[in-house]
């Protein structure tokens, strides 16, 4: 990886954190979060568009139930349903897989609603 690389995993990994999802009530469901990554995402050159994609898609694979649902949202925002439909069916093989399925519906209705 290279230090451009790094500081764009950085940067990513910051919009995931910041502001904390259920923060306030501007945040509640990590519209904030959906927002700056889908912002940052379209200001990207194409290679770093690329970086960014495996990244999300690699929080939408992740244990972490705010990260896949947040991954879920901008995969879905961005036209990714591939992506989209993976992350459902690894939630699927999990024991709490309603709760990743339920938040995983409201990412993708806080996308529809906040993406144009």
């Amino acid at each position: 990886m290279t230090e451009s690389s790094d500081s764009l995993d950085e940067e990513i990994y910051r919009l995931y954190q910041e502001p904390a999802i259920g923060s306030g009530y501007a945040n509640m469901y990590g519209e904030e979060n959906l927002l700056g990554l889908v912002e940052k995402y379209r200001s990207l050159n194409p290679t770093e568009q690329t970086r960014m994609r495996d990244l999300v898609v690699g929080y939408s694979e992740s244990q972490d139930l705010a990260s896949c649902f947040v991954s879920v949202a901008v995969l879905h925002a961005l036209g990714m349903g591939d992506a989209v439909k993976n992350a459902y069916r690894l939630a699927e093989s999990r024991d709490d897989a309603e709760a990743f399925r339920h938040h995983f519906d409201i990412g993708i209705s806080l996308a529809d609603h906040f993406i144009r």
